[in-house]
């Protein structure tokens, strides 16, 4: 079942048990449906890192199949500029291909070029919500967890991608890290990134329960988001399957109103002391840069 085996070429709005989906091993550039593996390298700036492009129409590309070309992530982008793109941390499904290709798929005008950088985040976390996604899984938030050292991804986005992806993320609120706290896999800090942000958390016998997908130092309970969805299905004494469990969550709207009263009724509600309210969205021509 869709635990530590997750697909890669379902998403979330596909199957929500895959929620938050299948997570790539290594940085990679997003780009026409596809997967592109970028090399990381510790202590390179990312406009000087390489892009190993695919021909494989298969969406983990160069990730998991040859690659027929090196460039520079400088070079591919052109007449644009690295200095133009916005910082903002993908820790739920917005880092599954599958969920990526579905996204664009919204706007077909918008480039799907996205560059999508694997780091770390202390002292904060990635726990179950007290809300529904309207496809009928229980999405991520990020909450305050002290000490903690969570897997996160930066993905580098223009304003239209912005736009986009701000359009699918209609429960959340866009606020902003300056704590420099988030170190890029390649060791590089800015002095800004973005995140999704609820401060609402599903309290779970009594604390606060992260997806186990999601690597981290945190000793919080965890659990795969599949037994997430068995565990609330018994507490609401729902004796049918999964499928029909979520098929209710999906398209029955009395019976979603049902499960979100019941979440509001377990929710912890915190504030988390790294994430301010947005006073101007800046890009990376518009903040410092260092390595950690």
């Amino acid at each position: 079942m869709y635990r530590d085996n997750k697909p890669f070429d379902l998403s979330p709005y596909d199957q929500p048990n895959i929620y938050p989906g299948p997570r790539p091993n290594s940085s990679f550039l997003f780009w026409k449906g596809k997967a592109h593996r970028m090399s990381g390298l510790k202590g390179l700036p990312l406009e000087q890192q390489s892009i190993y492009l695919s021909n494989t129409d298969h969406i983990l590309g160069s990730l998991a199949f040859n690659s027929f070309e090196e460039r520079k992530v400088e070079d591919f982008l052109g007449g644009s500029s690295i200095k133009e793109k916005i910082p903002v941390v993908a820790y739920g499904s917005n880092v599954c291909l599958a969920q990526l290709r579905y996204k664009f798929s919204l706007r077909p005008s918008d480039s799907d070029f996205m560059l999508c950088v694997k780091g770390e985040i202390t002292d904060s976390d990635i726990v179950y919500s007290s809300f529904l996604a309207p496809y009928g899984s229980l999405p991520a938030v990020i909450a305050p967890m002290k000490g903690a050292k969570t897997e996160v991804w930066i993905t580098f986005m223009d304003e239209d991608q912005l736009k986009l992806i701000n359009a699918t993320e209609k429960d959340y609120e866009l606020r902003e890290h300056t704590g420099k706290k988030l170190v890029l896999n390649t060791g590089e800090v800015f002095d800004k990134v973005y995140a999704y942000y609820v401060p609402k958390a599903l309290l779970w016998e009594g604390e606060m329960v992260r997806f186990k997908d999601i690597p981290s130092t945190s000793t919080l309970q965890e659990k795969w988001h599949i037994d997430m969805l068995d565990d609330l299905k018994k507490k609401v004494d729902f004796l049918g399957t999964r499928e029909e469990f979520i098929h209710l969550l999906r398209w029955n709207f009395s019976y979603r109103e049902f499960i979100e009263k019941f979440l509001r009724e377990h929710t912890y509600e915190f504030e988390h002391p790294d994430w301010l309210p947005v006073e101007k969205i800046s890009t990376i021509g518009e903040m410092s840069r260092s390595f950690g």
